[in-house]
């Protein structure tokens, strides 16, 4: 059947599948040491977002080459902002916990600096991954992107964030959906936010990317008739 073609929409569509289970697995793993955790979102991001740019670069070996080169900001970086997090969590329960009449003043504040947190920690590591900044630099354009990126920023940030907003609303289900998280949704997720941050990190590399996939398919198209001609000749 034409649409189960080698090159038809839903192969590929499968074989993309396949990939991002394939890259939130390693993904996974890399996590697990904890301290790795912000090289191995830096190195999804990398894949995703060459996905995003129409670049096939594979998924593993890209995977690592991008754990390995950005290893020491990467980890730098989580250390940081895995600082703040728990400052800004302590932060929160004690002024939850604090009876006076500022309480509900402190609380908004530190909702707004959570917000602004938030924000910056969904943009950095893929910040990082593209760009190949200093921690610093990184940091700065992260904030600087993510007050730009608009609506998108806070599509990111929910998208970020979905597994523990699931979680809080169907707490029964908790096993279920960190097992869909971990299979597929880190990837997914990273995915999809790649095809918003490429866009603001790189308009003109979208551009070209767009260029590409329509002379793809018209390729495609014509591969297509060509054969669908010579079915009907024959």
């Amino acid at each position: 059947m034409k649409f189960l073609h080698q090159e038809g929409p839903v192969v590929n569509m499968l074989n993309r599948l396949i990939d991002l289970i394939l890259l939130s697995a390693v993904c996974f793993l890399c996590c697990v040491p904890v301290f790795t955790i912000g090289a191995s979102i830096t190195a999804l991001y990398d894949v995703t977002m060459n996905y995003a740019l129409q670049r096939e670069v594979g998924i593993v070996a890209p995977f690592f080459r991008a754990f390995a080169r950005n290893f020491k900001k990467a980890t730098g970086l989580f250390f940081v902002f895995a600082a703040l997090g728990v400052f800004l969590f302590a932060d929160m329960w004690g002024a939850l916990h604090w009876k006076s009449s500022f309480q509900f003043v402190f609380i908004v504040v530190i909702l707004a600096v959570t917000l602004f947190y938030v924000a910056v920690v969904s943009h950095v590591f893929p910040v990082l991954a593209y760009f190949d900044l200093s921690v610093k630099e990184c940091i700065r354009k992260a904030f600087v992107l993510s007050m730009k990126n608009g609506v998108y920023t806070v599509f990111i940030m929910v998208m970020d964030l979905l597994p523990v907003l699931l979680i809080l609303i169907a707490p029964a289900y908790f096993g279920q959906i960190l097992f869909f998280w971990f299979i597929l949704g880190l990837s997914l997720t990273a995915y999809l936010n790649s095809l918003h941050l490429v866009r603001l990190f790189d308009p003109d590399a979208v551009k070209e990317a767009g260029d590409i996939r329509q002379e793809q398919e018209t390729l495609r198209d014509e591969e297509r008739k060509r054969r669908e001609n010579e079915e009907d000749e024959g």
